[in-house]
């Protein structure tokens, strides 16, 4: 009995941080075996959390029940089992001030509130494609009693990205979308590493029992509070160099040779 006890203790005391895009999934797809290793997971009882700069509700439209939790706009915002945990929401002086910025620069932006996501300065095309991506009733075009955790900002091309990177240089780091003409931000202040501390606190879990997976920049912060790092095989250079282990790419089953490597499943 008391070996059943201790096994149990053990299970209950990992936690899993999975990126979504470049890890989880492609592009919204989300590989049959990916789906397979968090069922596998969530039935042996360990605690996973995907961990995003996407909006809450995108993350929970695609993997719904299937994980314990959700941090989500890089960080910003943390559920468990269906109920919000933690929020870092933007002061009226931030949002003032990233809206200064922001109009200065004639960047686009997406403000990202606990439903729905708020259109700055997008153009048409730009609103349709968000429209289309998070769903119509997900968009808004008014900002009233909205409450905002993060932003996507669009800009019209690489010299303009370059600017737009150099210009918030000390405030987020920006995460590209593949140089399509928009990327998440994580601000420096409170990150995807500041929502695992949190929940490694919550949870009593110390960082040797922490796994984390991620193939971005915004995914170093990720590796600077877990003890396993796992880097897709698609995965940045940098984040390669900060990893404990480089598994496949997310096309040829990464998720799941990741953790049989580390004799998880």
């Amino acid at each position: 009995m008391f070996y059943n006890n201790d096994m149990e203790e053990k299970i209950m005391n990992k936690i899993f941080f999975f990126d979504i895009d470049g890890t989880l999934a492609i592009r919204g797809y989300i590989p049959q075996s990916n789906l397979d290793a968090l069922k596998q997971l969530k039935d042996r009882g360990y605690l996973t959390f995907i961990c995003t700069g996407r909006a809450v509700f995108y993350a929970q439209r695609m993997f719904q029940d299937i994980v314990s939790g959700y941090i989500a706009c890089n960080g910003r915002y943390i559920t468990y089992q269906g109920k919000k945990l933690h929020g870092e929401a933007f002061s009226q002086k931030e949002l003032s001030q990233y809206k200064k910025q922001i109009n200065d620069l004639k960047l686009g932006a997406l403000f990202v509130s606990d439903e729905k996501s708020y259109a700055y300065h997008l153009t048409s095309q730009q609103l349709e494609e968000c429209k289309s991506e998070y769903g119509e009733t997900h968009i808004t075009c008014d900002d009233t009693d909205l409450t905002f955790y993060t932003f996507d900002l669009f800009y019209k091309n690489l010299e303009h990205r370059d600017t737009m990177t150099k210009a918030f240089s000390k405030q987020l780091i920006i995460n590209d979308h593949g140089g399509h003409g928009s990327c998440d931000c994580s601000t420096i202040g409170f990150d995807k590493g500041h929502a695992i501390a949190y929940l490694l606190k919550h949870f009593a879990i110390d960082k040797d029992h922490a796994y984390a997976f991620g193939d971005g920049y915004n995914d170093q912060a990720m590796f600077r509070e877990v003890n396993h790092r796992i880097a897709m095989g698609n995965a940045i250079d940098v984040l390669k160099e900060k990893a404990t282990y480089v598994t496949d790419c997310i096309e040829n089953d990464g998720i799941i040779k990741a953790l049989q490597y580390e004799n998880i499943l």
